[in-house]
């Protein structure tokens, strides 16, 4: 994925050298096979992981040459708290390039892509990225910033395990005017 003349501005480049590549929707052969030897030397897959679902969800994947660095997976999900389908992301970078700005620009790409498909295929009515922050790095770096400008990122809300969980609105995706088979609320009345 090559770069716009100043697309970029916002975002900081990462410090490890990487070379992105689209892998949404399109079954490519070596990035699943180099997307399953990343997830298993990396120690990611779970035991019994359904590897085809894993695969199906391939959103962007980064190289160092030949070699798997960081990848992106994507997941369509009704988020019922928003009323919303929303690609929900997850992004993993190999231990000995973290900290090197890959997943800040792996994200801002995959949002990118993601937000080109959905306006591409209206029918699915996906209107945002979201992501889980499960790492426990961002914890030392003290309080978490509301919005973060470079992903488009907008904190909605903690998970049950106490996550932040973050969206990303894309400038088409819309919002019900009202909550679809909600439970009565403090005022409502029949």
């Amino acid at each position: 994925m090559t770069p716009e003349p100043g697309a970029r501005s916002r975002v900081h480049a990462p410090r490890a050298p990487v070379e992105l590549r689209p892998a949404w929707r399109r079954a490519d052969p070596k990035i699943e096979r180099d997307a399953e030897l990343f997830w298993r030397n990396e120690r990611i897959l779970p035991p019994r992981a359904d590897v085809a679902a894993r695969l199906s969800y391939l959103c962007v994947a980064g190289y160092d040459g030949d070699r798997l660095i960081a990848l992106s997976e994507a997941r369509i999900t009704l988020i019922d708290f928003l009323q919303v389908k929303l690609a929900m992301l997850r992004i993993a970078v190999a231990r000995d390039v973290r900290q090197h700005r890959l997943g800040t620009w792996l994200l801002t790409e995959s949002r990118e892509l993601l937000e080109a498909w959905s306006l591409e295929n209206p029918a699915e009515e996906v209107m945002g990225m979201g992501t889980i922050t499960q790492t426990a790095a961002y914890d030392g770096r003290g309080r978490a910033r509301g919005y973060l400008r470079d992903s488009h990122l907008a904190f909605v809300g903690f998970t049950a395990n106490g996550e932040h969980m973050r969206v990303a609105w894309f400038d088409h995706g819309t919002i019900p005017a009202r909550r679809q088979n909600h439970f009565p609320l403090l005022g409502d009345h029949d």
